[in-house]
């Protein structure tokens, strides 16, 4: 068999684990996922060798969605570590087998203990198994390699009923994609679900404005003092009517408009191109303060442009542009 067709049916071993592992799931699952759902204190997850890795895994994708857990090698938790636990504790244990001695003492010594119950996670009819409070399995499947050795079905399937496990704890706590996003405030998701365009806009003294019935002098001086390449438009009212950008400037000039006799409503008027002076507000680019930047980014992708005038109550508070979202890490 060629390589490609071997690599082939480690793929298939692996699809037909996933399939057999969902066939095992039953009411201890739910019960499961109450327990860890109702915790008081901290998620305890355990496990020796390749499980000891895949504990290290579950801990850290419980704790990023929702659930405090942290590894406890089972070795140092009977010289010590132990002193982790506390009352309302559960503990998760991991083991293909279920047969290694210093996973099956820490279950014993943490039952021993006030704290909450033992989950394990094993083949059916393991050691571990029976000192548990509640059973998971995976299935006794043949490993991958060719002498059944390494961990690697039995790997993937305990890893599956972990992150299995913590999402429906996280269904069942109710928690959001914010909430998510709050485990991870400096990665890539935490901006995109954190950070508002209020966040990033550039507002106060640095925004340029100007308005409509100014001169075309004072347009330019807005636009050049304040340095991002445009100024906002508003009438009388305050309210916001458009936008002049540097290079709309220069198409006038192009024109050879006497820019010197223009007012700045003029300045608008006369250097939109095509249908843009009769287009809506929101396509020449504005939106709320509470418009989560990641929303941003997509209105201007949608409506290809690179600012977005922001707007409380019609009257401009703040711009955003392409080039601060970028900036920010989107």
């Amino acid at each position: 068999m060629s390589l490609a067709g071997r690599a082939g049916a480690m793929f298939d071993g692996y699809a037909a684990a996933m399939a057999a592992a969902k066939k095992l799931i039953d009411e201890r699952f739910e019960r499961a996922v109450g327990v860890i759902a109702d915790l008081d204190s901290i998620l305890i997850v355990t496990g020796l060798g390749k499980s000891g890795l895949v504990a290290r895994k579950a801990a850290a994708t419980l704790s990023s969605t929702g659930t405090p857990a942290a590894f406890v090698h089972p070795v140092e938790a009977l010289h010590g570590d132990l002193g982790i636990v506390r009352e309302g504790s559960a503990l998760l244990a991991l083991s293909k087998s279920g047969g290694n001695q210093e996973t099956i003492e820490f279950a014993r010594q943490f039952k021993a203990l006030p704290a909450g119950q033992v989950i394990s996670v094993t083949e059916p009819g393991s050691r571990l198994s029976a000192v548990a409070d509640i059973a998971l399995h995976i299935p006794a499947l043949p490993e991958i390699d060719e002498f059944d050795l390494a961990p690697t079905t039995s790997a993937v399937t305990t890893m599956a009923v972990c992150d299995v496990l913590a999402i429906l704890v996280q269904q069942s706590k109710g928690l959001t994609a914010r909430d998510f996003a709050r485990f991870h405030p400096s990665g890539a998701l935490g901006k995109r679900l954190l950070l508002s365009v209020d966040d990033l806009m550039i507002k106060g003294e640095a925004l340029p404005i100007i308005a409509a019935g100014a001169r075309s002098a004072d347009l330019v001086f807005e636009i050049t003092s304040k340095g991002i390449g445009m100024a906002v438009v508003v009438d009388a009212r305050g309210l916001h009517t458009g936008v002049v950008t540097d290079a709309d400037i220069r198409r006038l000039l192009l024109r050879g408009e006497r820019l010197s006799e223009l007012t700045v409503a003029e300045c608008f008027a006369r250097s939109r191109r095509g249908d843009e002076s009769h287009a809506p507000a929101e396509v020449h680019g504005s939106t709320t303060p509470g418009t989560m930047a990641i929303d941003c980014l997509r209105q201007m992708q949608a409506n290809q442009i690179t600012q977005l005038v922001i707007l409380d109550g019609g009257r401009p508070v703040g711009v955003v542009r392409l080039q601060d979202l970028i900036a920010a890490g989107f």
